[in-house]
């Protein structure tokens, strides 16, 4: 019977060896062995770095077939937009037909999107692999954005139908007036204060937009007092005050004088109020393909980028 062993060690076949040395040479090995399992292949073995060079390009080229497929699924969408606020300003053809059309087209494209955001998050994962110090690339698009932007072209529907409206009865206004001249030259004095009725009632109508332009106003005032002039010529002649009718007359004739500078201020509140029903929606459907674009140039360079290995 051993008595007497030092601390420390431990006898094996009557022998003594230290127990505290030959853990530390052990947990040497057990490192050794680790590191060699985790930065020996990628250091060692170039294929492997190949490998990862190889996996990033084939992702890269992935991420650019989903970018190119999420723009082919917004081309419609921005057509029927820009259609839309092309039908806004030359007031030809309703716009909200095309913009409801242009928020399906867009909130349809949310699922190309997604596959665009998961081949990026894909090809950030190669890439990590390969150099984990490089910084991730962005999402293109935020998740929701198309959805958003189609939902707010499609709300901008029913605002350009009114527009329209409003646009034409405007525009419209100086005939009925000249209608009204016309009916008391063929001595109609009823169907001249109709006419008249129908010119109060659209300046009404354009009086009470609510976004209108501070140009609007130059129109609505030279506008309402050539129609009260009027409506002065047709009191007069139904009264058979002939002075009464004159003076009313020469009132709308020096009115008429600007009739010009106030037709230049409705063209003017026209196209800045039409601009903005779709500015807005337009200006992030820019944004978001100006984003997917660069995307697109990154993720195309990745994937024809050589291997220099």
């Amino acid at each position: 019977m051993q008595l007497g062993l030092r601390k420390g060690t431990q006898c094996v076949d009557g022998k003594h060896e230290p127990m505290i040395g030959t853990r530390a040479a052990i947990s040497v090995a057990v490192t050794l062995v680790g590191l060699v399992v985790l930065v020996g292949p990628r250091s060692a073995d170039p294929g492997i770095g190949m490998e990862a060079e190889r996996l990033v390009r084939e992702r890269a080229q992935g991420a650019t077939e989903t970018l190119d497929a999420l723009r082919a699924a917004i081309q419609p969408g921005l057509d029927a937009a820009r259609a839309a606020a092309a039908a806004v300003l030359s007031a030809d053809d309703p716009a909200g037909p095309a913009l409801l059309e242009a928020g399906d087209t867009l909130a349809d494209a949310e699922s190309a999107a997604t596959d665009v955001r998961r081949a990026v998050a894909s090809l950030n994962g190669a890439r990590d692999a390969l150099q984990p110090e490089t910084a991730s690339l962005p999402d293109p698009i935020a998740a929701g954005e198309l959805s958003s932007i189609g939902a707010q072209l499609a709300a901008a529907a029913s605002a350009a139908d009114a527009f329209l409206d409003l646009r034409r009865r405007g525009g419209g206004l100086p005939a009925l007036l000249d209608d009204a001249f016309a009916a008391l030259e063929r001595g109609d004095p009823d169907a001249a204060a109709d006419a008249v009725a129908a010119a109060r009632s659209d300046l009404d109508l354009v009086s009470a937009w609510a976004a209108a332009p501070t140009s609007l106003p130059v129109w609505t005032e030279t506008t309402d007092a050539m129609i009260s002039a009027v409506e002065d010529i047709i009191s007069a002649t139904r009264e058979g005050d002939a002075a009464a009718a004159m003076a009313a007359a020469d009132a709308f004739s020096a009115l008429a004088q600007d009739a010009a500078a106030a037709d230049r201020s409705l063209r003017i509140a026209l196209a800045e109020g039409g601009s903005a029903l779709t500015a807005a929606p337009l200006e992030r459907l820019a944004a978001a393909l100006g984003g997917i674009e660069g995307a697109r140039l990154t993720t195309a360079a990745m994937a024809a980028e050589p291997s220099d290995r």
